[in-house]
């Protein structure tokens, strides 16, 4: 079967796959979850002495475990060290098509503090390309739409997507910011994908009149998208929906509903929740799907919190009232106890929020506990802003640590976090 056709049955099958109840949809998972475990337990080497167990009995893997037995997990005979050497190769060529024994090999972008490979062959390319379009499409795989996708790294992956009536367009963040303002204005996107970072930078220039473009569907990728950010860019674009695609290495996590929920994408993968408290969780996933490099049981690094009320759209997939971030941003203070109390990144842009009217900030912990806002606020705000932290560790009963106030600044090569937790001095080093 030739690659398009293949994409569009795969679009074909997402696009019209309903469940209709929670049952359905687990009845759906246990056939998919027995038939991966079957799979991995034959094919690849590290999971071969878990043949005949329940997925409850596989170990939970994190991104250290999958890196250090790279070689023995995958099932398609791929060295990590060759895979990183091509894989940063490209980056540095920003050349990349090529394949790696047939394989596209690319890299996280190491937002947690360590960068790790995916593996893709090519019928899960296919698949993946299939689903994504089944997601996103406003008006369908037969109507002619074209695509800016602004990403870190380009990818066969993502050209996949491409198609007689469907043009992909690569926009590289490591390339002049002007030179890419041009390009988009002469291309004339249908459906913009982009970083919130570079979503408001494009937002900024609509506001000002000197970029004019009018998408019919805009996607938030590979950054928290903060509500306040959100919803500026509806206001400027003029949509009632910012969507968003939660996709990290490990796959395709999340995606966003017509009615503006994100739901997670239990079609394709299970995922299992250890709670931090009634709401928020951290996922450990196991992709449906993926054969290549499987995913079983992986531990992400990442807090969601989960919506309690029924997202209108009828879907059975869990709903999520947000991304939060990073576990390891979650800040820590002294308790007045002598405990550690740990605060959720939530907290923490509260007190921007409610401190006035700031919408380029970062706030990070510094190893000391102490706190940088970055931010270009008068004394009156930065006064607010103390007032708020001074509220924050009154109501959660920890020591008021210093902070200090300098020029909003971040790297635009990084993802832009605008709560993070300096763990390490080399954090501390890349704002410097």
């Amino acid at each position: 079967m030739s690659n398009k056709l293949s994409v569009l049955k795969y679009y074909l099958k997402y696009k019209n796959r309903k469940f209709g109840t929670v049952e359905k949809l687990e009845k759906y998972q246990s056939k998919k979850i027995k038939k991966q475990l079957e799979f991995v337990t034959q094919y690849s080497d590290f999971y071969k002495d878990y043949k005949g167990k329940s997925l409850e009995e596989f170990p939970i893997i994190d991104k250290k475990i999958m890196m250090d037995n790279f070689n023995r997990i995958n099932t398609v005979g791929i060295d990590r060290d060759e895979a990183m050497d091509f894989a940063i190769g490209s980056e540095r060529t920003r050349e990349f098509s090529d394949r790696l024994h047939n394989i596209t090999v690319g890299l996280s972008s190491g937002t947690s503090h360590s960068r790790g490979i995916f593996l893709v062959e090519n019928s899960e390319k296919d698949k993946w390309a299939g689903y994504v379009l089944a997601k996103f499409l406003p008006k369908g795989i037969l109507a002619k739409c074209k695509i800016a996708f602004f990403m870190r790294a380009n990818s066969n992956l993502y050209e996949s997507v491409g198609s007689k009536n469907i043009q992909f367009e690569f926009f590289d963040i490591y390339a002049d910011v002007n030179q890419n303002l041009k390009k988009l204005q002469a291309f004339q996107a249908d459906i913009i994908v982009a970083q919130p970072s570079m979503l408001l930078m494009i937002a900024n220039e609509i506001k000002n009149n000197a970029l004019t473009v009018s998408p019919q569907k805009v996607i938030s990728i590979a950054e928290v998208l903060e509500k306040e950010d959100e919803d500026y860019i509806k206001e400027v674009f003029g949509l009632d929906v910012i969507h968003q695609v939660y996709q990290c290495t490990e796959g395709c996590l999340a995606t966003t509903c017509k009615c503006g929920t994100l739901h997670l994408n239990e079609d394709i993968t299970y995922i299992e929740k250890e709670y931090l408290d009634d709401n928020r969780f951290v996922p450990i996933i196991s992709d449906l799907e993926r054969t290549s490099q499987p995913i079983i049981r992986y531990r992400l690094n990442d807090v969601l919190v989960e919506r309690r009320e029924k997202c209108s759209c009828g879907s059975v997939f869990m709903a999520l009232e947000k991304i939060e971030g990073r576990e390891d941003d979650v800040f820590q203070f002294e308790g007045h106890n002598g405990e550690v109390v740990c605060v959720f990144p939530d907290f923490i842009r509260r007190c921007i929020l409610f401190a006035g009217n700031i919408t380029d900030y970062r706030v990070l912990q510094m190893q000391d506990a102490s706190i940088t806002v970055y931010a270009d606020i008068e004394q009156p705000l930065k006064e607010r802003v103390s007032e708020e932290f001074q509220k924050l560790a009154e109501d959660m009963n920890f020591m008021m640590p210093r902070i200090q106030f300098e020029h909003y600044y971040y790297d635009k090569k990084r993802k832009l976090k605008r709560v993070e937790r300096c763990v390490t001095k080399e954090d501390k080093n890349e704002e410097s």
